[in-house]
């Protein structure tokens, strides 16, 4: 019996950028004004659950996407093939679908060989898509349906069982020769019967992960051009469900887990702890200057989405975009989550003496900066990431504006801007081209811990006071640690 080769294609995320069951549960509701579009909404939020440790083992049949297909409860078959018509033209008219992979896809049908799409996605879409294509060949998920209506399961699930579709095929397959292409790393299993393996790679992270799996994965890169930062296309289908938790936006996008440790041990810790000390060691400190900072990124956090949604018309050669083709996110939801909880902590503060008049005045101004580093395009841009350090240093302590005298509150502003900005701005200028430095970071944080320790010995001699001193001794023992390692503090553009 003559043998032939195959190539074989996931969809989601491979060929399309999108995941086509949640999307297509999605697009399916809103087109039709449906009630169930709010509690889809809703489920792609509590979808997060899913990737917090132990929920994610013992719940893991029970997926996500499973709450979302019992949303097409009642829909017909005919119905629910036009709307996947409908998803179809969207995917194109919205360039929804992978260039590159197209291109490898019309080259394998061009040297002979059968293609097929194999998908866990729900039918309707996938079916739709592969009669556009030409391709005739295709196995996917299917919809249960009793009495001319679905019923909200799935009558056959390939969810992690991609492996059962081998015994489907033609007993004349030549696998050596054969091909297939995936970005899921879940079906590495699958991919080892065929002679070539290509793991097709749409971020840089998915890149690294796929390098540490092996097997003699071949790649197909799906992304523009690698970089060694994190912030590009860092806003993925499987982060994008953290995003709409306060701070989590900037962890994600911008900080990571090294910047993280950099707020914490930079900012949040020192000014907390001297904040304490300056108000008597009052234990409500303690708490009250993480909230400010809960706060201020709240309101951060908008003018970042604001700009990540806008990089598109920046130059291409300063851009980062964050968020990754083919994501989508609820913009409206975004910004009233963080509105209310600004509102109801202002509330609450308020209520206990605080005047928040002020405060609320000082972060309206840091999201109008914000707003207009976004709309400014060009060099003038380091005016207005120089405003918004100012902000970043100054807002958190305006909390105090009324129990701290205005002299010890913005000395306090200034001594924690000169002890982070400068490294920042130098940074970013350097990204620019505006700067043709290469003095190592660090050192550049450090010139500024000594200048305030100067000023603070010079304190400390004339008026006894240590704590400008010590606060520059804590910036520059922590800039050694962090050049003893070999690298800086996480650094980001805003």
């Amino acid at each position: 019996m003559e043998t032939h080769g195959i190539a074989v294609f996931d969809v989601c995320h491979t060929l399309t950028r999108t995941n086509n069951t949640s999307a297509f549960v999605g697009f399916v509701l809103k087109k039709d004004r449906s009630l169930r579009y709010g509690l889809f909404v809703l489920l792609r939020m509590l979808s997060l659950l899913f990737r917090l440790p132990g929920i994610r083992c013992t719940l893991r049949r029970a997926r996500r996407w499973d709450g979302q297909i019992v949303l097409l409860r009642g829909y017909s078959p005919a119905h629910l093939a036009e709307h996947a018509r409908q998803y179809v033209d969207h995917l194109f008219a919205r360039n929804l679908l992978h260039d590159r992979v197209l291109e490898v896809l019309r080259q394998e049908k061009a040297q002979g060989r059968t293609v097929y799409l194999v998908s866990a996605a729900v039918d309707p879409p996938i079916r739709e898509l592969a009669g556009r294509l030409g391709i005739e060949n295709h196995f996917s998920s299917e919809l249960e349906v009793k009495d001319g209506r679905c019923t909200g399961r799935l009558r056959t699930d390939l969810f992690g069982r991609k492996g059962a579709v081998l015994e489907r095929m033609p007993g004349n397959v030549d696998w050596q020769v054969s091909a297939v292409y995936s970005d899921d790393m879940q079906d590495a299993d699958f991919m080892a019967r065929f002679g070539r393996r290509y793991a097709v790679v749409n971020t840089c992270k998915a890149h690294a992960r796929w390098n540490d799996k092996g097997r003699g994965f071949r790649f197909l890169v799906n992304y523009e051009e690698p970089s060694a930062g994190q912030d590009p296309d860092s806003v993925t289908a499987r982060t994008a469900p953290w995003i709409y938790v306060p701070f989590l936006y900037y962890a994600v996008s911008r900080l990571h887990r090294q910047g993280v440790h950099s707020l914490l041990l930079r900012e949040i810790v020192p000014v907390t702890v001297t904040a304490w000390l300056f108000m008597n060691r009052d234990a409500r400190t303690l708490l009250l200057l993480p909230l400010s900072f809960l706060m201020f990124f709240c309101v951060y956090e908008i003018g970042g989405l604001v700009n990540d949604l806008c990089a598109h018309r920046e130059d291409p050669a300063q851009r980062i975009s964050r968020i990754a083709p083919g994501v989508q996110i609820h913009a409206g939801l975004f910004v009233a989550i963080r509105v209310a909880l600004v509102g109801l902590l202002s509330a609450w503060l308020g209520a206990a003496g605080y005047a928040m008049g002020l405060y609320a005045g000082t972060l309206a101004v840091c999201l109008i900066v914000y707003l207009l580093h976004t709309l400014i395009l060009g060099n003038l841009r380091v005016l207005t990431f120089l405003g918004l350090r100012i902000c970043r240093s100054s807002i958190p302590w305006f909390i105090l504006a009324s129990r701290l005298p205005p002299a010890t509150l913005i000395g306090w502003c200034a001594v924690f801007f000169l002890a982070d900005a400068p490294g920042r701005l130098y940074v970013y200028s350097r990204r620019r081209g505006l700067v043709h430095g290469t003095i190592p970071t660090w050192q550049v944080r450090s010139a500024s811990a000594v200048l305030l320790g100067g000023l603070g010995a010079v304190l400390y001699v004339r008026d006894g006071s240590p704590w400008l001193l010590a606060v520059a001794v804590y910036y520059l023992v922590l800039e050694g640690l962090w050049g003893l390692r070999g690298r800086g503090p996480t650094f980001v553009r805003t």
